[in-house]
């Protein structure tokens, strides 16, 4: 059983008001931390992950099915929207040597001929944004395909039209510079050095991938489009996808149209084991025994055919109205579509929704109720472009932005050591706090940062990658997104299954860990005095990001205001933290209501109502992802000026909004 120490009562609640209130909160914690269990954690992951659910497919349609129950049994209020989305998948792919001898390659993960069921049932890796064509053509190693490699292959003078390019993903392939070159094809593969036994152990005795694994993947981003395109649907950009409304054709829209196979590290090693020509430099060979060649003396046969149509998805959201503030929400969510079973990614953050629902339950049934409302949000067709939050914000975004108090995602949470806190800078101390009083799987404290390093903290400032960067910089909302985030070779894998769990979280002790951690952290928020929030650490975080990214600054710019601006904006946001922390152990509850407006004042300061300049879709100037978006983005002196200028205005604002 998980408890929240007692040691916690020695502090006071950050965001609460001393008194009562904060000591029945940690009698009702200590209740909730009893409730996640391992064999719940299993039970759930068997409706969720048994098999292959795709967004848009019955199976997938049979997991919303079961949330919605599940959620209404542990007495929440639920509604389903629908969205109709663009989807694609695979028909048709294959991938053979034609000369000077045939060699036919098994696209399937796994031993070629002994495939294992679920290795089966997923198919064969795709790239979901694929091109379509049928393929014959010189088989050349680019290396990563960006821009760098393929001038260097330019300097050898060879002529990559009409070609089938090799390339290690993960390296900044650029689909434009492909494109123009002529690229007919692209196979891509994961480098052992990077992920596989070069890094370590492999599955399913390790964390990395084996040489029977492939990651199923996007293609290279399309450069075609004149403007940035919204987040969300190509097909319908920046709409509310609502069954019935018109979408574009594909073919309208700006989009890769080179056919891509992303294929295991041995089929990659027998593709480049066949290769001659020029040796590669060292610095192109992957950590396969062979000598690496750029190639030109095969041939290679490559067929890629997507399906591409308009299909349903489903957001499940569930209620627990607040009693004194029904209108302002703290949202739990995680997206449930995978792009096969998801046992962990997506399955490990919705387990954790599952069981904050079952322990919520229980403590209704003793009598608590939130001050505010808690939500929990089942997000569909993440794996297509996080369009289930996307849509919602589309569809709901000014409410959510007046309502919404803090939103908390859990996707992908169980891959082992070390357990991370990523949220935005203001949500720190307060998820430090209840992380110093949650035991992890090895028995220390969430919060004593085990296996974390100084370049890999662990407080650290919201990510991107997953539904926390729709609320955080879309709609400029408090986000977060904690969990154990060690490395994870099955991700988009066949071998992401349920008996693939035991390799990354055996005993599912780091899925109950982050539901102890998850609910408590709804449950303080929901039921706080005041916004759980401590400024300074938004304000120190950007005065230490502004030295961290003075290589982005060009020559001639000048920083020195901005540099001055944020001392004052930290000095002033002390004061304030240090007067709300005297409020809350006085118990004053007016004192702290008044400073808390003050902090929420300076933090909406930072969202840019009209979008930033770079991409006028996200709104957060302060991070999206990187800090000072504005700036780094700028592509001359002249704009990073400028944008370091603006920046200035809004420190400026926020630090007279604390004064």
């Amino acid at each position: 059983m998980f408890l929240v120490l007692a040691a916690a009562t020695a502090v006071h609640l950050i965001g609460w008001a001393a008194g009562p209130g904060s000591t029945q909160e940690l009698d009702w914690e200590k209740a909730f931390a009893g409730v996640p269990s391992a064999a719940n954690a299993a039970a759930i992951e068997q409706q969720l992950s048994s098999k292959p659910h795709r967004a848009g497919t019955p199976a997938d349609y049979a997991t919303a099915v079961f949330l919605q129950r599940r959620l209404q049994a542990d007495g929440f209020e639920t509604r389903v929207i629908p969205y109709d989305v663009e989807f694609t998948a695979p028909v048709r792919e294959s991938l053979a040597i034609v000369a000077p001898n045939r060699v036919q390659f098994d696209l399937l993960e796994g031993t070629s001929g002994h495939h294992t069921p679920q290795e089966i049932a997923a198919g064969a890796p795709f790239a979901g944004s694929s091109g379509d064509g049928d393929v014959t053509g010189p088989l050349y190693y680019v290396n990563y395909g960006s821009a760098a490699d393929l001038q260097a292959l330019d300097a050898l003078h060879i002529d990559l039209h009409g070609a089938i390019a090799l390339l290690r993903s993960g390296g900044g392939a650029s689909y434009a510079e492909l494109k123009k070159r002529g690229v007919a094809g692209i196979v891509e593969f994961t480098d052992p050095a990077n992920d596989g036994f070069g890094r370590g152990q492999t599955w399913p005795r390790g964390n990395y991938k084996n040489m029977d694994m492939a990651e199923r993947a996007g293609a290279p981003a399309p450069s075609g489009s004149p403007t940035p395109l919204p987040p969300g649907d190509v097909t319908l950009p920046g709409q509310v996808p609502l069954p019935g409304v018109p979408h574009n054709a594909w073919n309208s829209v700006p989009r890769p149209d080179i056919p891509e196979l992303p294929v295991t590290q041995r089929t990659a090693r027998a593709l480049l084991a066949s290769l001659g020509g020029p040796v590669a430099t060292p610095e192109w060979h992957p950590l396969f025994e062979i000598v690496t060649h750029v190639g030109g003396n095969v041939r290679a046969h490559l067929t890629v055919q997507m399906q591409r149509k308009v299909v349903r998805i489903w957001n499940v959201i569930g209620d627990i109205r607040g009693t004194d503030q029904p209108n302002s929400i703290v949202m739990i969510g995680s997206h449930r579509d995978a792009m096969a079973f998801g046992a962990i990614d997506p399955g490990s953050g919705t387990t954790v929704l599952m069981q904050d629902a079952d322990g919520f339950h229980r403590l209704l049934q003793q009598g608590w109720r939130p001050r505010r409302t808690i939500e929990i949000a089942s997000w569909d067709g993440h794996e297509l472009g996080l369009f289930g939050s996307i849509s919602y914000a589309y569809q709901f975004g000014p409410q959510l932005r007046a309502n919404m108090e803090q939103y908390i995602n859990t996707d992908q949470v169980t891959t082992g050591s070390p357990f991370l806190i990523r949220a935005s800078p203001e949500l720190w101390a307060s998820i430090k706090q209840i992380a110093d009083g949650v035991p992890g799987p090895d028995g220390a404290m969430l919060g004593s940062g085990s296996g974390t390093t100084a370049t890999n903290p662990l407080l650290q400032p919201p990510s991107s990658g997953s539904d926390q960067q729709t609320f955080a910089y879309q709609l400029g909302i408090p986000s977060s997104s904690n969990g154990f985030r060690g490395d994870f070779g099955a991700h988009h894998t066949a071998e992401d299954n349920i008996p693939g769990i035991a390799v990354y979280d055996p005993g599912y002790k780091e899925a109950v860990a982050d539901a102890v951690l998850t609910g408590i952290q709804a449950m303080r928020a929901a039921s706080a005095t005041v916004s759980p929030w401590r400024v300074s650490d938004h304000a120190q975080n950007l005065a230490t990001a502004l030295r961290l990214d003075a290589p982005f600054i060009k020559t001639g710019v000048d920083v020195t205001a901005l540099q001055s601006a944020l001392t004052e904006y930290v000095s002033a946001a002390r004061a304030v933290d240090a007067a709300l922390d005297g409020a809350e152990i006085a118990g004053d509850a007016d004192a702290m209501k008044a400073l808390s407006a003050k902090q929420h004042a300076a933090i909406a300061a930072f969202y840019a109502e009209a979008g930033l300049s770079n991409y006028r879709y996200y709104h957060s100037i302060d991070r999206a992802p990187l800090a000072f978006p504005e700036v780094v983005n700028a592509t001359n002196a002249a704009d990073q000026q400028a944008a370091v200028d603006r920046f200035i205005s809004v420190v400026r604002a926020a630090t007279a909004a604390l004064r």
